[in-house]
């Protein structure tokens, strides 16, 4: 691919931003929607031991779809500037996917025994990530080339064939086992239709390409130094604070969870704006970020007092008095998640080593100052704003890799 091919601007844009992001939020917001009566009525029908146990398997299936994300985001880019056509990169999601399901398998052993979880569901989430990743490279492919309206809908299909599934499976029979089966049986669903709606085979076994290959690696690492830093807050304060304060901090952290996700939806529609280096669309996305951040924080400041209480129970006190704080946190937190899937969006290889710095600060101050819930959300606050800083001022170093 020349270097003319690797800048150009696409023809148009059709559409605004804010046009793209709502149609993404709409799709994204079934997810939301289904995940969140997944964990609320899975925690009423299993009871506090088999809703332990589920939990931990929902926390496997959101540390394996980074992969998936990376995946997307490859293909999302490299569409966008034009290297290569769907067809080059159909191969990616399955063979990384079947990588993963492969990687987990191995160590289904491992994690039935530290984890004390049923090797059943365990064998279930893992063969879930093969269908999960295939079907990023159909998200990618849409998402790149700005058909909103499409992606909206794959992302719907997704959710609601994944998590509907499980959800039916769990009202059906009242046990963690069938959930991770309709998981797993609703992601071959999901991924056969997504790649009918991307005009895609759904298996494709051969090999992808070296430079495709290396940069969703370097794509994933990325994601996980990221993920790292979105996550590490809540395990510093357990580590850190007394019992009482930590679950302040973990009351706070469903709040900076909830700051953090909310506007993801201008990331998916501004990322093939910013691979093709649209002038001006990472100060526009990051605008309309901070616009809905403003308004967040608002909110909180007049009703978190109120509803903190009446959602989490009245003994949530820092988190409820506090709430704009949490918020801000999730807030600056979204916005140095867009900054760095711009950096992404260029093949800037510093892109992890400013995350995992970021990191390094956040323990560094966590440790010597961050000895509250308060105190320990500032902390967090100022690194996101120092990761800001640094994804925008710190020179790229493009990836070394050939292109194709």
């Amino acid at each position: 691919m020349s270097d003319g091919a690797e800048t150009a601007r696409p023809a148009s844009r059709p559409g605004t931003l804010v046009a793209g992001s709502t149609l993404v939020a709409i799709g994204l917001a079934v997810g939301q929607v289904l995940g969140y009566l997944l964990n609320v009525l899975g925690a009423r029908i299993l009871g506090p031991r088999g809703y332990g146990e589920l939990g931990a398997l929902l926390g496997l299936v959101l540390i394996g779809n980074v992969v998936a994300l990376a995946v997307q985001t490859v293909s999302s880019r490299r569409t966008s500037v034009g290297e290569d056509p769907a067809e080059r990169l159909a191969p990616l999601g399955v063979r990384f996917g079947a990588g993963e399901a492969a990687v987990f398998l191995v160590l289904v052993p491992v994690l039935a025994l530290t984890l004390h979880l049923d090797v059943v569901s365990l064998a279930a989430v893992s063969l879930g990530f093969l269908p999960l990743t295939a079907a990023g490279v159909a998200l990618g492919i849409t998402q790149g080339s700005s058909r909103f309206p499409r992606l909206s809908l794959q992302y719907a299909v997704l959710a609601g064939a994944r998590t509907g599934l499980a959800l039916a499976a769990l009202l059906v029979w009242h046990d963690v086992r069938a959930v991770t089966i309709g998981l797993l049986v609703g992601g071959v669903v999901a991924w056969l239709c997504i790649a009918r709606l991307a005009d895609l085979p759904a298996w494709v076994w051969e090999r992808p390409t070296r430079p495709i290959t290396t940069e969703t690696l370097h794509v994933t690492h990325a994601l996980i130094a990221m993920f790292t830093f979105t996550s590490v807050d809540v395990l510093l304060a357990r580590s850190l604070l007394d019992a009482d304060a930590a679950g302040q901090y973990a009351a706070g952290g469903i709040l900076i969870k909830i700051a953090f996700w909310l506007p993801q939806a201008v990331v998916v529609a501004a990322f093939p704006r910013m691979s093709v280096r649209e002038e001006g669309a990472l100060r526009r996305s990051a605008v309309i970020v901070a616009g809905l951040g403003a308004a967040m924080v608002a909110g909180a400041l007049v009703l978190g007092p109120r509803v903190v209480p009446w959602v989490l129970g009245t003994g949530y006190v820092t988190a409820a008095e506090r709430s704009w704080l949490f918020v801000l946190v999730g807030v600056v937190e979204s916005i140095a998640y867009l900054v760095v899937f711009d950096r992404l969006a260029s093949r800037d290889r510093n892109a992890v080593v400013i995350v995992w710095a970021a990191v390094g600060v956040m323990v560094v101050l966590a440790l010597t100052v961050g000895r509250s819930p308060v105190a320990l959300a500032w902390s967090v606050a100022i690194c996101g704003a120092l990761l800001c800083v640094a994804g925008v001022l710190v020179p790229r170093r493009a990836s070394s890799a050939p292109h194709d």
